[in-house]
Formats: C-alpha cells, sequence, structure tokens
C-alpha cells in the first residue's frame, strides 16, 4: 500500500505480545516509522514505540534516529537497510518486556529490555531520550500503526501474529 500526505494507519486491534512481520521502502531522503504498543491514537509519540523507517545517512557507528532504531531509545547494532527505493523486511517481535528487530535477516535490536528505561528522560546509559514517562512504565499493549512522515513510503505484506 502507499498512502501520501502526513498520519497513520492503525490497527484497530490492541496487541501487546505480537510478531509484525512486513515490508517496507523509503525514498531517497525519507524518513517515517512504524509505531507498536501505542496507547493513545492522540499522542503516538508520547505513548508509543517508533521503529525508525530513515534513509540513513552513514555514520561510524548507528544512531537512535538511523533506520531499524527504536526511535531515540536505542541504535541498531549495525546498519541492515538497503538503499532507499529498495525493499526491506523486517521483523519486531515484543514479548513482555523484550522487543527484538530483525531487518533483512540482521539481529539489529536484540531483546532489549524496556524494564531497564525506568527514569522519564533518559536511557540506560544516561542520555537523554524525548519521552516524559519512563519506557517501563508504558502500556504493554496498544496500537500498531504504519506512519506517514510526509516522504513517500511503501509498505506492502504487513502480518501479524499474536503471542
Amino acid at each position: 500500500m502507499t498512502f501520501g500526505g502526513k498520519g497513520y494507519i492503525w490497527t484497530k486491534e490492541r496487541y501487546g505480545d505480537f510478531v509484525l512481520d512486513c515490508e517496507f521502502k523509503i525514498s531517497p531522503g525519507g524518513n517515517s516509522g512504524i509505531f507498536f504498543r501505542t496507547a493513545d491514537l492522540k499522542d503516538p509519540v508520547q505513548t508509543g514505540v517508533e521503529m525508525q523507517i530513515y534513509d540513513t545517512p552513514h555514520s561510524q557507528q548507528p544512531l537512535k534516529n538511523d533506520c531499524g532504531a527504536l526511535y531515540d531509545l536505542l541504535a541498531p547494532a549495525s546498519y541492515a537497510e538497503k538503499a532507499a527505493g529498495e525493499w526491506n523486511h523486517v521483523i519486531i517481535t515484543c514479548n513482555d518486556n523484550f522487543i527484538s528487530v530483525t531487518l533483512n535477516g540482521v539481529n539489529i535490536i536484540e531483546n532489549m529490555d524496556i524494564d531497564r528505561w525506568d527514569t522519564p528522560g533518559k536511557n540506560p546509559d544516561g542520555t537523554g531520550n524525548k519521552f516524559k514517562k519512563a519506557l517501563k512504565d508504558f502500556s504493554r499493549e496498544g496500537h500498531i500503526g504504519l506512519q506517514d512522515h510526509g516522504d513517500p513510503v511503501w509498505f506492502r505484506s504487513v502480518k501479524i501474529k499474536e503471542l
């Protein structure tokens, strides 16, 4: 599917423990995301977690806003995205307090323990983040959303399996 403008496509159902398996591609210079466990659709940024979709300009090491990152929380272990305009395959797994992301067959976030994010505005490594509430206190269940941040983005083969 493809859509224009800005906004989200949300699931009607709420998911807690699940595997989300889908493909995406982004335009050159594009920025988008996949939100999950979003408690409040009117405030997804402060009540959900986002896996970043981004035409990433590579630096020496991946950053917390690069493609595959859990935005502002944890950088991917390595760059695994394909070039802008190419299809990527992502699997996001949420199981209680653990989140994992596999991008194009590479485990880039492995068993991130959200219980370690116990201070509002801070990551376990002491760096800051944008969240007004500690991640460990976020809902463990919520909607899944495909974000349109204003740049052309495509999603296909979206599958959700409850655990």
